[in-house]
């Protein structure tokens, strides 16, 4: 099996780096119809694996501000509902 641990937090880092930029990104994942032809496009190695796919790039209209919900509308604490403390 392959050590994937490093690749969450990259992520998360290269889509938080490319909203800074203006830029639009998203996690997807391969369709196994296109993986093999992927690999060859790439010229990967047997061993080594695709985790995401993540495509970037302008986004066509308004790319607004990011609204949130508050934090006690979306988070509980040891059961469902259960309000957290100053939240």
């Amino acid at each position: 099996m392959v050590d994937t641990t490093g690749v969450i937090p990259a992520t998360q880092n290269l889509l938080l780096a490319a909203r800074a930029l203006g830029l639009g990104a998203t996690i997807t994942s391969l369709h196994p119809d296109v993986q093999a032809e992927v690999r060859e496009l790439f010229g990967m190695p047997d061993g080594v694996q695709v985790v995401y796919a993540v495509p970037v790039g302008y986004p066509q209209g308004n790319f607004g501000p990011v609204s949130r919900n508050p934090l006690a509308e979306v988070a509980s604490l040891d059961r469902w509902g259960e309000a957290l403390p100053g939240a």
